[in-house]
């Protein structure tokens, strides 16, 4: 009996140690990104918890807030100055990326060309990248005083003296866009060009040997390679040009001016929340946002895996 009980012994196996090196890195893996994880979810998560919360209730900062259930929403709805800002978005969205995926494309194809002097083009070309929006507001702002530079520039060709650039309510809306479209392009520029270093150089040698030129190996064989940028380029332009907000609080005259005509859904908010003190509405309309946001995202992502 004995024997057999020391050879059970002798032949099981050593009890594993609970602090393995698996568990250690675990451990310090946790650790490590707890606090990133309490950042992101005090700075993001609650905000938007918060937001929706709020968005749901009566609340203009000097008393509680009061539970109105959809109340809020179906006031939006027929809320002029929100239809007017919507609009307005919705302009400057359209303004803002269609013409800004194009430019960006060509130029992309233009600096994915051997030529002379190119790093140096480069350098100028991609240097909007670098200052803050807020700065290249500021900016432009001075550039495009009626008098300024730009009056210089281009009303000299039509005999005008002073262009009326941001407070003209045709013109300015314009201006917001062309503003966005120089500060954008270079870095929408930067992905393309990035998608392209992953096309091989076989393929278009290959195109080329086939009697395809520059533009049909462009349009038939580098941009049908290009799907996963172009989705990239489409969904990150269109969630910044929903969010726009600082060219038209910094360039406008009366934040949004003149009149309504640069009244942005982000301006709203603003507006709603800190000026007109309806916390509630102006939450509504983050959430709405947020809303419209995500619905056309989701569009083109579907839209982008099933064109090609």
């Amino acid at each position: 009996m004995s024997s057999q009980s020391n050879d059970g012994v002798a032949g099981s196996k050593p009890a594993t140690p609970y602090w393995t090196e698996t568990r250690r890195k675990m451990v310090w893996g946790y650790i490590f990104v707890t606090p990133a994880v309490l950042f992101f979810a005090v700075f993001a998560i609650f905000p938007i918890v918060f937001g929706t919360y709020l968005s749901l209730t009566s609340y203009n900062l000097l008393t509680p807030p009061r539970f109105i259930g959809f109340g809020n929403y179906f006031s939006l709805v027929s809320d002029p100055r929100f239809l007017l800002a919507l609009r307005n978005t919705l302009v400057f969205v359209v303004g803002a990326t269609i013409p800004v995926w194009i430019a960006s494309f060509f130029l992309a194809l233009l600096f994915d060309r051997g030529f002379r002097a190119q790093n140096f083009l480069k350098t100028i070309y991609f240097t909007p990248i670098l200052p803050p929006l807020i700065v290249v507001a500021v900016i432009w702002k001075v550039l495009l005083h009626p008098n300024g530079t730009m009056t210089g520039l281009v009303g000299g060709f039509f005999g005008l003296t002073e262009i009326r650039w941001l407070t003209d309510p045709v013109l300015s809306p314009l201006m917001m866009i062309v503003v966005n479209g120089w500060a954008t392009i270079p870095f929408f520029s930067m992905i393309w060009l990035a998608g392209m270093a992953g096309i091989p150089d076989e393929i278009r040698h290959a195109a080329t040997l086939d009697g395809a030129s520059g533009r049909q190996t462009a349009f038939y064989v580098v941009f049908p390679m290009l799907k996963n940028t172009f989705v990239i380029v489409a969904a990150l332009s269109t969630i910044h040009a929903f969010q726009t907000f600082i060219l038209q609080y910094e360039m406008t005259p009366g934040q949004g001016g003149p009149g309504d005509a640069n009244l942005t859904l982000g301006l709203l908010v603003l507006k709603y929340g800190f000026e007109y003190f309806r916390m509630g509405d102006a939450a509504a309309i983050s959430v709405m946002l947020f809303l419209i946001i995500l619905a056309i995202t989701a569009v083109q992502l579907r839209l982008g895996r099933q064109t090609w």
